[in-house]
């Protein structure tokens, strides 16, 4: 709903290659390093750097033991991070190699700038022949003079194949494969298969390997990249960018992704539900920022609960406006606004569900009216435009837990909830369906979720092409609970397996989460969470942001270790 043993740590092990990795890094920022012998090892007073892979031996994860400066003194994050990016690409990936020649060139530019503690994350995109490789990014974490904290993220290796010219648009019988691939998916649902429409079309390079189904590695190639509405629901579909026009990927993704409220009054048309609240053809506005209460209570509800969630990201992250990453421009004169359609039906009458859609805004059903409801929507929103976690598999499932995790920070900010005060962690309390899900037991919530990786009632995260009916999509509703029960010991601490872990309340615990927010890749999956939560906090004690101590990292690493989460040190 809401589309909707400890002692697993071990120390990070220096990577063989690290010398040369190092030198490349220093050498690409105009750093000075005597050359070494062959097998010769840096001097002590070097920068040692880790070096993380995942268990196909892909770098997911560079972090140098003191901050590595930029040159240009006084660049702007963004010049500071493609500085870094020189040195870093060819760590990340190889585009030098032959077959990423015959894709033409590749390289990395600036998709977004986010504010992190005293520093800021910057996240770098891979472009070949000037077209976006899907899933390929590096959050690059930086003080706040430019000095390199650590990079994130995965490249494509390889590149084969060119697309039919420059500028290039899917044709026809691309169109086609992707709305017949939809209609196969949909066809038990007769009211999606007669709404079934493309929302945005474009070329993307595309590989198994960067997206969240984990397919093989193996070299990217031209695509076209679809999302496609059916009825309620979305999907994003690859076709691949030849005569063939064979269907490469293809997964659902739930609508989620100063403020103006709608009322449907519990009425069902789902064409008016689909215009963004105040634009021609939806539901009247019956509320607008500074106006009166409208007298109708979920819509006076929502109106209060998206400014508070406004006001939790402000205060508690380095986003500043949520309206400005997620608002939307109806047209109607009032420009980019938080958007929200309260008292729909769809599937029922009263609906019990809630979703965020990019270009649609906030939809909200009466029986789920609830500020945690609302918070963990609009977060999906955020997850969208930020780290962009494919919602299959455990990419999806660390996607719910950010939800269910700001959405209940949100609340504990909003009410000041006390540490006894029973609701607390309790995600969709107080709405008329109830408790959905126990964060802090995710083993006792209606639908019991697992609270140990890949321990009792884990669900395996095997969505691909050939598995397309996996469960919840590989688990992505269900093994959010390991998050979830992870975000708890590290906001309250607890006792686990006799093992004592101090919590770091509600404020760090907000920061923290941000900054790994931030610093996400698309396919990111357990290990990637897990070991960019440990880098996240040791960037805040560098940069003396938040009041972060190394106890605090201590405390982050106990809480990994007690839900069993494997660290990329643990899997190369």
């Amino acid at each position: 709903m809401f589309c909707s043993s400890g002692g697993m740590w071990s120390a990070v092990r220096r990577h063989p290659d690290v010398r040369r990795i190092l030198l490349v890094v220093l050498v690409g920022i105009g750093v000075v390093v005597p050359s070494l012998p062959a097998g010769a090892q840096p001097q002590q007073s070097g920068i040692p750097a880790t070096v993380e892979k995942d268990g196909r031996g892909a770098v997911r994860q560079v972090v140098p033991r003191q901050p590595v400066p930029v040159r240009r003194k006084g660049s702007g994050p963004g010049d500071a991070a493609l500085e870094h990016a020189a040195a870093l690409q060819p760590v990340f990936g190889r585009p030098g190699s032959p077959a990423m020649k015959s894709g033409g060139d590749s390289r990395l530019v600036v998709r977004s700038v986010a504010r992190r503690g005293n520093g800021s994350t910057v996240r770098l995109a891979q472009m070949i022949q000037s077209i976006p490789v899907y899933g390929a990014d590096l959050a690059v974490a930086m003080t706040s003079d430019g000095a390199m904290l650590s990079a994130t993220g995965a490249l494509a290796e390889a590149g084969a194949g060119r697309f039919p010219d420059r500028n290039p648009v899917p044709s026809d019988p691309a169109r086609t494969a992707a709305l017949n691939r939809v209609r196969s998916a949909v066809r038990s649902d007769p009211a999606a298969a007669q709404r079934i429409r493309i929302r945005t079309q474009a070329p993307v390079w595309y590989g198994p390997s960067l997206s969240g189904t984990g397919g093989p590695a193996q070299p990217v190639v031209p695509a076209y990249i679809f999302e496609i509405d059916a009825g309620p629901g979305v999907w994003r579909v690859f076709i691949a960018a030849d005569k063939s026009a064979k269907v490469l990927d293809a997964w659902p993704i739930d609508k989620h992704l100063s403020r103006v409220v709608c009322d449907a009054a519990s009425s069902a048309d789902p064409a008016r539900i689909a215009v963004p609240c105040g634009g021609a053809g939806g539901y009247p506005v019956v509320r607008t920022e500074g106006a009166a209460a409208t007298g109708i209570a979920d819509a006076d509800r929502v109106y209060d609960w998206i400014g508070a969630t406004e006001k939790f990201y402000a205060t508690h992250t380095g986003l500043g406006s949520l309206t400005d990453l997620i608002g939307i421009d109806a047209r109607d004169g009032r420009g980019k606004a938080m958007r929200a359609t309260v008292r729909v039906c769809l599937d029922s009458c009263p609906y019990a569900n809630a979703f965020w859609a990019d270009g649609q805004g906030f939809v909200m059903g009466s029986q789920v009216m609830a500020l945690d409801v609302v918070a963990h929507e609009l977060t999906h929103g955020v997850t969208e435009k930020t780290s962009g976690l494919d919602y299959i598999n455990e990419s999806g499932a660390i996607n719910e837990s950010m939800s269910d995790v700001f959405a209940e920070l949100a609340e504990l900010s909003t009410k000041k909830a006390g540490g006894k005060n029973p609701d607390r962690w309790q995600i969709g309390n107080g709405s008329r369906v109830g408790v959905v899900r126990n964060m802090k037991s995710p083993g006792t919530s209606p639908d019991k979720q697992p609270e140990t990786y890949r321990g009792p009632g884990w669900v395996p995260a095997t969505y691909s092409p050939n598995n397309p009916t996996a469960r919840d999509r590989g688990g992505v509703h269900i093994n959010s609970g390991v998050g979830n029960r992870l975000a708890y010991l590290i906001t309250d601490g607890g006792t686990v397996d006799g093992h004592r872990i101090a919590g770091l309340g509600v404020d760090k615990a907000a920061a923290l989460y941000w900054a790994t927010e931030t610093m996400l890749n698309p396919s990111a999956d357990y290990s990637v969470l897990g070991s960019t939560l440990l880098t996240a906090c040791r960037a805040q004690v560098q940069e003396k942001a938040a009041g972060f101590t190394d106890a605090d990292c201590t405390a982050v690493q106990k809480a990994i270790a007690a839900v069993r989460i494997p660290l990329l040190s643990d899997k190369a």
